[in-house]
């Protein structure tokens, strides 16, 4: 925070007229603000306003109150002029700062982003702009995200007020012990952990609902930020606590995620996007399906925030049901880590403008969970061919290929689905052509109607059966040029006649 307000007082330095802040607490950013601002006045204390829609215009501190009287002649006078925004604004603009105490005076104006789209509004603002740099007034917008209408692009001021450090955490998480009664915890890092990511005020509420006369339950504290965090658009956490043991197959790519999470610089948090090529479908020029700009819009956003937040990431290319999704739900819980979902169609709105705001919300929350460079993105698809290639070399850890599993791994995966549902071994259906989805689907449905599993296998139709040449044409494509996530190096299709021996020796598959 300190450094949006040394921004803001720069900007009141010289005169600055219109200025919004993207803050998830509006009221805390507001005291704060107060606060700088009446230590920094001189000449006598700054008239402070802020106008919402229930109180209207009022005053927040006495040379505030005597402004609002000032303006609006008091009483119930001042709640009837100033109950709409279009006429609050009219009213500042009308009422120059006759008096020395008036000028330098600083309105908010709260859930300004409810408002700028109305052409009413976005006037009344922009006329303030010459009226208020005069008389060095400020009108401060405050709102969670916010988009611009075009004509005050060039005019307003946008500053960022960031969720708490650890530091401040920490701070609000011994403040509530000592509330509470309780001693603070010697090494509150944990605690700090479960609640990075949250505007003060929610940080201060999970904290408090946490504590037992025993301490802090983390457990409810992190089941009470999961909440949380999916209360911001589209966003979601994963609950489902798997592990690699859960997970046939994939050897190498299982060997690299652990290396890369027991090296120097692991990551805190995964963000899986499913399905990366219909999120932004029509992101590129070449692709088709958007000709509103909103999924360009989008990508715009991801490629600013991966590349100035130092995110990296991995590409899962393959069939459905080969194994993309589960490999990265597997990390939560195999490196106690916050798993993270982001549905662009849940951001999508009807504007260009409107994604962007949600998905610069999001990557927002995301980034005072991880951290600068602390966010690994798993991506996964079932085509590259609409991919940008801007988005593509984001992904720097590689595009792994995800193929149909082997015999072997077959087998591992049916005895990690029999003991997960329960089933006796039994005799196996013919599964040629299968993914892992499909036995996980087939012990699912013998489970469910306590049939054998060679009668289940009847009402599964394998993935790979269903388009086979879009599984040969992925195939073709990964040949030598994307990584494998069943062994180490790069992929090999196993109708390339020089691989046979290579494939026959590393896998042991009969070609």
């Amino acid at each position: 925070m300190s450094k949006m307000l040394d921004q803001l007082l720069a900007a009141r330095r010289v005169s600055v007229p219109l200025v919004a802040i993207t803050t998830p607490d509006p009221a805390d950013t507001q005291a704060a603000v107060c606060e700088a601002l009446s230590r920094n006045g001189k000449g006598g204390a700054v008239p402070l306003l802020a106008w919402d829609v229930i109180r209207a215009l009022r005053g927040l501190n006495d040379a505030g109150v005597q402004e609002v009287q000032r303006l609006t002649g008091g009483g119930e006078d001042a709640k009837l002029k100033t109950g709409r925004l279009d006429d609050t604004l009219a009213l500042l603009a009308d009422a120059q700062g006759e008096t020395e105490k008036a000028k330098g005076v600083a309105v908010f104006i709260h859930q300004a982003h409810r408002y700028l789209g109305e052409p009413v509004v976005a006037q009344g603002v922009w006329n303030l702009r010459d009226r208020f740099k005069a008389d060095r007034r400020t009108l401060i917008l405050l709102a969670p995200e916010l988009t611009l209408p075009p004509e005050l692009r060039q005019d307003v001021v946008v500053l960022d007020d960031p969720l708490p450090d650890d530091v401040m955490l920490g701070a609000i998480i011994a403040e509530q012990h000592k509330a509470a009664g309780l001693s603070s915890p010697d090494d509150p890092a944990d605690a700090v952990a479960a609640v990075r990511g949250l505007a003060a005020f929610p940080a201060e509420q999970v904290v408090a609902m946490s504590l037992t006369k025993k301490g802090l339950d983390l457990d409810n504290l992190w089941e009470r930020k999961r909440k949380l965090i999916e209360s911001t658009q589209g966003l979601g956490v994963d609950r489902e606590r798997i592990t690699f043991g859960d997970v046939g197959g994939q050897d190498a790519i299982k060997a690299f995620l652990s290396g890369l999470f027991n090296g120097g610089r692991p990551p805190r948090v995964v963000v899986r996007v499913d399905e990366i090529e219909k999120m932004l479908a029509g992101a590129d020029q070449r692709g088709a399906g958007d000709s509103t700009g909103v999924s360009q819009d989008a990508l715009g956003v991801v490629l600013r925030e991966m590349e100035d937040n130092d995110y990296t990431g991995i590409l899962a290319l393959g069939p459905a049901g080969s194994g993309k999704t589960l490999i990265s739900k597997a990390l939560a819980g195999e490196f106690g880590i916050v798993s993270m979902t982001m549905d662009f169609g849940a951001m999508k709105g009807q504007y260009v403008g409107q994604s962007e705001a949600a998905v610069r919300s999001a990557f927002k929350t995301i980034g005072a969970v991880a951290g600068k460079g602390g966010a690994l993105v798993v991506a996964t698809c079932n085509s590259l061919d609409v991919l940008p290639p801007a988005l593509r070399r984001r992904f720097k850890l590689g595009i792994w290929y995800f193929d149909l599993p082997t015999r072997n791994e077959l087998d591992v995966i049916w005895t990690i689905n029999l003991k997960r549902y329960g089933l006796d071994t039994q005799e196996l259906p013919d599964d040629s052509h299968w993914v892992g989805a499909d036995v996980r689907n087939c012990c699912d449905v013998a489970w469910r109607l306590g049939s054998p599993l060679k009668k289940a296998a009847g009402y599964i139709v394998p993935a790979a059966k269903t388009d086979p040449e879009a599984v040969d044409r992925l195939r073709r494509m990964a040949n030598g040029r994307f990584l494998s996530a069943a062994v180490s190096g790069t992929y090999r299709h196993a109708e390339d006649s020089e691989l046979k021996d290579w494939l026959r020796e590393t896998r042991k598959v009969e070609v």
